[in-house]
């Protein structure tokens, strides 16, 4: 029995936890999944107006349980959304006080509930920050791992913003030998995440001078942009080539077509939109795309969970061109943030609160 609730902000969640220490208990929270010995509910989307700021609320909510962790985590997130534009280039944005002075939160707003299966109780409360950009990075290696050839080092990487550094970082630990070109189109950002990434892997990294040199020769083809539109040109496909996207935007059918195997990251989201501006709805699940063309729904595809346990197939042979679409699924938020739970305890980090301040000793009668 627990006495207190943890409470653990991204700062020391950052301080227990790194990349390396995530792949297990993920692994482990995976192939649970697949053998049907943990449980994950898709995420649920309602999308509401907030036109003062010409924007959307997204309120998110996902959960998963691995009982061999005696985990079980909530994760809920109120995000602020806006498209900057309708141009080939669109991005999705979350709004946030660094755009405009009168909102009040950062990029990631999320809060994670961890529960222990076995008393029921509620052991932390945890900020989602670290744990999001954590387990998006690790899960797309651990795609790397099960499906990209073996000694797969020369790598194009698109992107260089908030969750390429994590992907770029994680697929190191897989490919520790990769050579790396990465293009952005902010230059400033590339340099300086080309000059970071070469020193926290010790891997060759160069800046692209556009995306096709990137991908020219790439046998792991790494897309971790916000753009709504596709970043991968199926042109650019060769046998044997592995695709990582961390969403479903960044392909079409022209690059879905030309693989031999495509899987994704979970079962999808379930959107529930309210009231607002329309043009808003192509932020979200109920755009027009691939992932709702007749042979190519987004739940026909393998699960990431599936490959792991063993239970679909994931390469077949060496000359395959394999893809991999991430998508959260709540068992990562259970694995990850016992993990962190875990350390907290023994290092004495965090704030505490009193169980007794979260139990509700209502008796039935």
């Amino acid at each position: 029995m627990a006495a207190y609730v943890r409470l653990l902000n991204n700062e020391e969640v950052a301080s227990l936890i790194d990349i390396d220490s995530c792949f297990e208990p993920l692994e482990i929270a995976f192939r649970d999944l697949g053998h049907g010995d943990a449980a994950s509910i898709r995420r649920h989307d309602v999308l509401s107006s907030a036109p003062s700021l010409n924007a959307i609320n997204s309120f998110k909510s996902m959960s998963g349980v691995v009982p061999s962790l005696d985990a079980a985590c909530l994760r809920v997130d109120s995000d602020l959304l806006r498209v900057p534009g309708d141009s080939g280039d669109s991005r999705r944005e979350k709004l946030t006080k660094s755009q405009e002075e009168s909102v009040r939160i950062g990029k990631e707003n999320g809060l994670l509930m961890l529960y222990q299966i076995s008393t029921g109780e509620l052991l932390a409360i945890l900020t989602d920050g670290e744990v999001q950009r954590l387990r998006v990075g690790v899960t797309s290696a651990l795609a790397a791992k099960y499906l990209a050839n073996p000694g797969s080092n020369n790598v194009g990487f698109l992107g260089s913003g908030y969750q390429a550094e994590t992907q770029f970082r994680a697929l190191a630990v897989v490919q520790p030998n990769m050579a790396a070109k990465v293009f952005s189109p902010n230059r400033a950002h590339l340099e300086e995440f080309v000059a970071k990434m070469a020193d926290a892997t010790g891997c060759k990294v160069e800046a692209a001078a556009s995306a096709d040199e990137a991908a020219d020769s790439a046998q792991i083809l790494v897309s971790a942009t916000n753009s709504l539109h596709p970043t991968i040109k199926a042109e650019w496909l060769r046998p044997g080539m592995h695709i990582n996207c961390i969403k479903k935007q960044e392909v079409d059918l022209g690059v879905l077509d030309k693989c031999d195997s495509v899987v994704v990251g979970s079962t999808g989201d379930t959107v529930h939109v309210i009231v607002g501006d329309l043009r808003h709805i192509k932020l979200n699940e109920t755009a027009p795309g691939w992932w709702k063309e007749p042979g190519h729904e987004w739940e026909s595809y393998p699960f990431l969970a599936d490959v792991i346990a063993g239970v679909r197939p994931g390469r077949a042979s060496a000359d395959e061109v394999t893809c991999y679409i991430g998508h959260g699924t709540g068992v990562q938020f259970a694995a990850i943030a016992m993990l962190a739970y875990q350390r907290a305890v023994e290092k004495e980090v965090g704030y505490l609160i009193q169980s007794a301040r979260f139990l509700q000793p209502i008796l039935q009668r």
